[in-house]
């Protein structure tokens, strides 16, 4: 009868089959997550909105990821410049710094906007009754009480105090005191409350408010929305990471739902696209 003992050589193989496996198991699970990123904002659920797109690049890279929220445009870009984040979803202005750092944070896609709703996103200055016109601002500016969503809002922000100085204004010297508020309906909130005199904030916002009342003094140009962020290490495939998400729509529809729920800016947005450098370089010295 043949015998059924395994050789010396066979046990050897398998023995060293076994202990390359576990390593091979251990190093993945040992392997450091991709931190995907973003700022919290009111009454929007951030972290819920960017978890599929943990979940797909995840999937994707074979790579563990997580999801992790900073305060604000500024602090999740201060994260990816230090290693504390490695993709990140900015607002323009957040963005914009980004490219300041070229040789630590590169751009990836950004999501595909139809044109209808990349022209509804705008800003606009708003004054309570009584201040109609942009002469009536500009006199009686010293006196009023300016409130607008933060430093480095786009829309409630940085968007808006260029739209001030066009009207020979500044939004930080120009009032009697400037309020950032920290959301677009707590701007119109404060406005309408009389805590505030002035607001700036996004135009849909106030559109849909339909708060009677108010004078709109300026509307800006449509601004265009902040691709996504990837902070450069030896580590991180950025260039893989980008031909991923310019093919997000053809594998997971969920990541772009889950990031239209988070930004309504996006619009209806299905898939993201390359992103159109140079307007978007024009507007750094702008922050």
């Amino acid at each position: 009868m043949r015998s059924e003992a395994r050789s010396p050589c066979r046990i050897a193989w398998l023995f060293a089959i076994s202990w390359l496996l576990c390593v091979s198991t251990a190093n993945a699970g040992d392997a450091r997550p991709w931190i995907v990123g973003t700022y919290a904002y009111p009454d929007r659920d951030r972290a819920a909105a960017i978890q599929p797109l943990a979940d797909y690049l995840s999937t994707r890279g074979a790579h563990p990821a997580e999801v992790r929220l900073f305060n604000s445009p500024s602090a999740l870009v201060e994260a990816l410049r230090v290693g504390e984040a490695d993709i990140g979803v900015p607002n323009l202005h957040g963005f914009l710094q980004a490219r300041r750092l070229p040789d630590r944070i590169v751009p990836l896609p950004v999501p595909d906007v139809p044109l209808a709703q990349a022209d509804r996103y705008r800003s606009v200055i708003v004054a309570r009754d009584g201040i109609a016109s942009d002469e009536a601002l500009q006199r009686d500016a010293p006196r009023l009480v300016l409130a607008m969503v933060g430093r480095d809002s786009a829309s409630g922000g940085f968007v808006p105090a260029r739209g001030l100085r066009e009207l020979g204004l500044e939004a930080d010297g120009g009032f009697a005191s400037l309020r950032y508020v920290g959301s677009h309906a707590a701007a119109l909130e404060a406005l309408a409350s009389g805590e505030a005199d002035v607001a700036a904030l996004a135009a849909d916002v106030h559109d849909r408010a339909g708060v009677t009342g108010l004078h709109v003094l300026w509307r800006s140009a449509p601004i265009p929305p902040g691709p996504l962020l990837c902070r450069v290490s030896d580590g991180m495939p950025c260039e893989a990471i980008s031909a991923w998400l310019l093919e997000a729509h053809l594998h997971d529809a969920s990541v772009m739902a889950a990031l239209r729920e988070g930004w309504p800016e996006f619009g209806d947005a299905e898939a993201f696209r390359a992103a159109d450098l140079p307007p978007l370089d024009a507007l750094v010295d702008e922050i």
